[in-house]
């Protein structure tokens, strides 16, 4: 069961690291913010450079990506650094959504985190030593209340963009 576990982690890392799409589209969805912007807005929205207006934090940066149905991926940044880390429990993904008028800040559990947590239980009735994992939901919590109040940063962040006073650049309707 831990080579499993180790596989799933590492493919998990994999999948991360490649930016895959299918990867940042599907799971279990932890977070779900909806901005609502008019269509003007919408239209002149840009993503990109989105991680240069979070607040500068003790963690590590988040690292964004543009897949190709149009939204943008972003996970915890694997570059070294000074600050802070803590377990990673939620891949991200801004979806625009120009029917609903709105942009979704949207956050999906890691697999690892949900299998280890789902298994706690059995291996410790199957061993009884293994109470010490115990500690592994009380840290993923902790995990996720950073993470969250990181993902609202990215809420603040598009809601500032969408302000008629944040500076845009030129677009040509054509």
């Amino acid at each position: 069961m831990a080579i499993a576990l180790i596989a799933l982690m590492l493919i998990e890392l994999l999948l991360l690291s490649a930016w895959v799409p299918l990867f940042f589209r599907t799971g279990i969805v932890l977070f779900n913010q909806r901005i609502a912007a008019s269509p003007d807005n919408l239209r002149h929205l840009s993503l990109g450079g989105l991680e240069h207006d979070l607040p500068i934090a003790k963690w590590a940066r988040l690292s964004f990506h543009a897949l190709p149905d149009g939204s943008v991926a972003f996970r915890e940044s694997f570059a070294p650094g000074f600050g802070g880390r803590y377990f990673p429990l939620m891949r991200g993904q801004l979806v625009i959504d120009s029917r609903r008028r709105e942009v979704r800040v949207i956050g999906r559990c890691s697999w690892f985190a949900l299998v280890l947590t789902l298994l706690v239980v059995p291996i410790m009735l199957v061993r009884p030593m293994a109470w010490p994992m115990l500690v592994c939901p009380l840290i993923f919590y902790v995990g996720y209340r950073i993470q969250r109040r990181r993902y609202a940063n990215v809420v603040e962040a598009v809601q500032a963009r969408l302000r008629p006073e944040f500076p845009r650049r030129f677009v040509d309707p054509q």
